[in-house]
């Protein structure tokens, strides 16, 4: 790639944004971006086809700094859609870009219809916005939308008000068969507006919409809707950036006998938690002492340790950013001492959570979403680790009476 390429990359602003590759007769390709210096150093470093062919052909980069992903979002469609980008058309992952489409549902007995607005991958001969390349942000703006500018979604008209409407996400009268029209003017005119408004924000014409807008209250929800999702990112990529690896552990025995322990995995993947589920493991514990009948929770550490060393002792398996331990204080030290024998783990962030406390045992000050976390791991894990224990005790059980 040329070298003034590289260098404006380097010095790419870490915000959200729109960035455009040229050669000098055509637009090679329109992105977007959260972090543009981020995006942007990725096609330094990945030798797709995509790469190489921008790296023999780009002889120029454009980008645009934005408030937030939305914003990005709604201006790569614009920009797709006006300038007809070579290689956008060529790099579509084997599927359609995706839409915002408008059509009418059936009159009702007044000749009034209101528009419909659904997402779609089709061509369909109706009033359509976009293209849109991420669906997961373009469903977020019309779930942003729909709270400030509510809309229909209902398939055919219908007698009651449908849940939309009991929640304030429609207006009612828009979907309902036998609607007196004249009665919900006000309505009427106000489905209209909302229309206007998600037409004119989908295009990229915020200006324009700004202009028009003369109510406070208005004005307020297109600004919030703008912060929204920039809010969102900064957040969540300040404390768990994409990938980020979180590995949970719990254990499950009968009065100190069958002991059996459990790992699973959670991946930060698109803004969200995934189960990476060939990463769960399972373990027999083995360094308890035998024909003892001791209370629940009596060796719980020395079985922590026992799953910990034995995890630890595979590196090919993946090593997380977090250990995320289900017990007490006593567990969480005796993760620590396991831990601190292994220097390879040495960057690895320990945590237990105390459950009658609902303490989080290793962080002083758990954000929110740490929290949320912890909830999600520890409930994933306590319920694997039960379903390896009933079958461990069924299998001995068939073993004894045969």
């Amino acid at each position: 790639m040329k070298q003034s390429i590289v260098e404006k990359i380097k010095t790419a602003p870490r915000c959200p944004g729109v960035y455009i590759f040229r050669s000098p007769r055509n637009v090679l390709y329109v992105g977007k971006a959260v972090n543009l210096r981020n995006r942007l150093k990725s096609y330094l470093a990945i030798p797709d086809i995509k790469t190489q062919s921008l790296d023999q052909e780009a002889e120029c980069l454009d980008y645009i700094a934005l408030r937030s992903e939305i914003e990005a979002l709604i201006e790569e469609s614009r920009l797709i859609k006006k300038l007809k980008p070579k290689y956008n058309v060529l790099w579509r992952d084997d599927k359609s870009y995706l839409y915002v489409a408008l059509t009418r549902l059936p009159a009702g007995r007044q000749g009034q219809s209101f528009p419909k607005v659904f997402i779609t991958h089709q061509n369909l001969k109706i009033e359509r916005i976009g293209p849109f390349t991420d669906g997961k942000a373009l469903r977020l703006v019309m779930k942003i939308l729909r709270k400030h500018y509510p809309y229909c979604t209902c398939p055919k008209p219908h007698l009651r008000d449908c849940i939309n409407a009991q929640i304030g996400r429609c207006l009612g009268i828009c979907c309902q068969r036998d609607a007196n029209l004249q009665m919900h003017a006000d309505a009427v005119n106000t489905y209209k507006r909302n229309i206007r408004a998600i037409k004119t924000i989908l295009r990229g014409q915020n200006k324009k919409l700004l202009k028009t807008l003369t109510n406070d209250k208005e004005r307020e929800a297109l600004e919030t809707i703008f912060r929204h999702k920039e809010f969102l990112q900064n957040h969540d990529s300040s404390e768990f950036p994409e990938g980020y690896r979180a590995e949970c552990y719990d254990m499950s025995n009968f009065a100190g006998k069958e002991a059996v322990g459990a790992m699973t995995v959670l991946v930060k993947k698109d803004g969200a938690w995934m189960p990476d589920k060939s990463s769960y493991r399972k373990f027999k514990i083995k360094s308890l002492p035998a024909g003892r009948q001791e209370r629940r929770g009596l060796d719980d550490p020395r079985a922590i340790a026992e799953i910990l060393s034995r995890r630890l002792n595979h590196p090919e398996w993946p090593y997380p950013d977090l250990i995320i331990i289900d017990g007490g204080l006593t567990q969480y030290r005796a993760a620590l001492r396991v831990a601190a024998q292994y220097p390879a783990a040495s960057k690895i962030k320990i945590i237990s959570f105390a459950k009658p406390e609902q303490k989080i045992i290793g962080e002083n000050n758990p954000s929110e979403e740490l929290r949320k976390l912890v909830e999600e791991a520890i409930y994933r894990t306590h319920h694997f680790v039960i379903r390896y224990h009933r079958n461990v005790r069924r299998r001995e059980l068939f073993d004894i009476i045969k």
